[in-house]
């Protein structure tokens, strides 16, 4: 009956005596995936960078290249490489140079048979050890590229998505713009100009979030002085004189806040910009934003104008903005406080 392979390793044998290769191969052939055999160092060095097996077993007196030279130079190739080696001689040079070469084993001729396969049995439990080690790191490699093409690619289609949505609200913007072009009612003018800033403070996000590598949040500092700016030239003509005064902690916000904060700054330093400075000069407009915590801050946005009266019902105000900037406050599960005594204050305190 055919012997079963013992071990799924490849073995090179290089032996020079014929008699010793063919007993061999009829001991060892039938154990083993594969099975390769060289009559001399040469031989089994030509045998050894053809198949690169997992085990050699080999004899030291050889013609040609004896098999110390032939390890050497296998040695070379592969540091890992195991080897046995068996000779007839305990000659303790052989031993030494052996040992220095890193062989595993040194068997003395006439080889019992229970020494060899024991030997064998202990370096291809190794060698598949190894080689399963290799294979899992192999696959954990391989699904780590896998994982990040895959999140390379949704990240581009993600930049691809915020990249349309802000192009589809800049269209928006450009029809609410042809259709001001087309009104006469100043009234009506002026809530399509302010529809149109709120299309872009949304759509300004969403350009920052194409430019950043971090999709998932936004760094608001940027996002601020954009929005402010933005704002500044819409009502450039009115109010020229009017400066901006930053103070922001150089945070990030999910989109999920970014959003509502940036439809809040729109309503509340667009109100700043058309009603604070009535018969002043110039004036500033302050936002700050500062971290209290790790994940709660406070958006201050505030300016020195004329201010409020305190009879002023913010809360139940017929104002469109105002409504915008309770709802937003209560989408966030913020706080909204204000200070009427100097200019105008807002705070909005909330948590990420």
């Amino acid at each position: 009956m055919e012997q079963s392979i013992q071990h799924n390793i490849s073995v090179l044998f290089v032996e020079d005596n014929e008699t010793i290769r063919f007993l061999y191969d009829r001991l060892l052939s039938s154990r083993f995936a594969e099975f390769y055999i060289g009559e001399n160092g040469k031989e089994g060095l030509e045998l050894y960078k053809t198949y690169s097996p997992d085990l050699i077993i080999t004899d030291i007196s050889m013609p040609i290249m004896d098999g110390l030279e032939m390890i050497k130079h296998i040695k070379e190739i592969n540091t890992e490489v195991k080897v046995i080696v068996m000779s007839a001689y305990s000659i303790k040079e052989y031993f030494l140079e052996a040992i220095n070469l890193g062989v595993q084993g040194y068997l003395i001729k006439p080889v019992e048979a229970k020494k060899l396969y024991a030997l064998i049995n202990e370096l291809a439990e190794t060698i598949l050890m190894k080689k399963e080690i290799e294979e899992k790191e192999t696959k954990r490699r391989q699904a780590e590229e896998n994982l990040k093409r895959s999140l390379d690619e949704k990240e581009i289609l993600l930049k691809e998505v915020h990249h349309r949505v802000k192009n589809n609200m800049q269209i928006i913007s450009s029809i609410l713009k042809m259709q001001e072009r087309l009104v006469n009612d100043p009234k009506l003018k002026e809530i399509l100009e302010e529809s149109q800033n709120r299309i872009r403070s949304m759509a300004l996000i969403h350009e920052n979030l194409y430019r950043n590598e971090n999709l998932a949040n936004i760094k608001f500092s940027n996002y601020v002085k954009s929005l402010s700016g933005n704002l500044a030239r819409s009502y450039s003509d009115q109010y020229g004189k009017i400066s901006l005064e930053f103070d922001l902690a150089d945070i990030y916000l999910p989109l999920d806040i970014g959003i509502p904060c940036g439809l809040i700054l729109n309503e509340l330093i667009s109100n700043s910009f058309k009603y604070a400075f009535e018969g002043k000069e110039k004036g500033m407009i302050s936002i700050r934003l500062l971290a209290i915590k790790e994940d709660e801050f406070n958006l201050e946005i505030s300016d020195n104008g004329v201010g409020i009266p305190d009879s002023f019902d913010w809360q139940n105000s017929k104002s469109l903005g105002m409504k915008i900037v309770t709802k937003l406050v209560e989408q966030i599960e913020g706080d909204l406080t204000h200070d009427f005594t100097k200019g105008t204050k807002f705070n909005i305190h909330f948590k990420i």
